[in-house]
């Protein structure tokens, strides 16, 4: 099955009981993990908070917490399908030149998958609807969960954080937990260590607004 957005996906899982709704105020400040870990554990739905304390926008947790959901994530329907899923990927990852004809013709599925995904450039998307730039650019309006009665600000847990180092021209995708204690600016200090040992600004460009 395929989807045409996250809306689709959480239409479909709310229609299968996989999705629940909590329309009570939660707050982001430890509380609302402390819910989400628990029903983690306990192999439970996804969970839509609609009303975050002192927040206007809803916050989604739990998405792919079974791996149920990860294979409806994508399009498949058994959960044994992942194992295909998971050997394309290992594929993708270190591919390695068909050793002879033989060889080409068993790998030959997987390079028809690498067919399927091309990049497609659009004018608009779900994502774009709505669009804030210059003044209106404010981080504390996202309702960015405190974890851990430890950490030092909100942390954006599963932010996906493109970098370069100073040594380098290659590019890093990585998943880091950058702070959003500031209006406009995200905060990932092992980045700015880096820059300064090696003799540069310690602000990196692209990471505030």
């Amino acid at each position: 099955m395929k989807y045409h957005d996250l809306r689709d996906f959480l239409t479909l899982l709310e229609q299968q009981g996989e999705l629940k709704r909590i329309t009570l105020a939660v707050d982001p400040h430890l509380e609302m993990t402390e819910i989400a870990d628990r029903t983690l554990r306990a192999g439970g739905p996804a969970l839509l908070f609609e009303n975050p304390k002192g927040y206007a926008m809803p916050v989604l947790c739990n998405l792919f917490g079974t791996p149920r959901r990860v294979a409806m994530g994508m399009g498949q329907e058994d959960v044994t399908a992942l194992r295909e899923v998971g050997k394309l990927l290992a594929f993708l990852k270190e591919p390695e030149p068909p050793k002879g004809f033989r060889d080409l013709f068993d790998k030959l599925p997987q390079f028809k998958q690498v067919l399927n995904m091309p990049t497609k450039r659009l004018r608009g998307a779900p994502c774009q609807q709505k669009v804030f730039s210059g003044d209106d650019v404010d981080l504390q309006r996202i309702p960015i969960m405190t974890c851990w009665p430890e950490d030092a600000a909100p942390l954006i847990t599963w932010g996906l954080t493109v970098t370069r180092g100073p040594h380098k021209e290659r590019q890093n995708l990585g998943i880091y937990r950058p702070a959003t204690d500031r209006q406009k600016q995200v905060d990932h200090a092992l980045v700015v260590a880096s820059w300064r040992r090696a003799g540069f600004p310690g602000v990196v460009r692209g990471a505030s607004w």
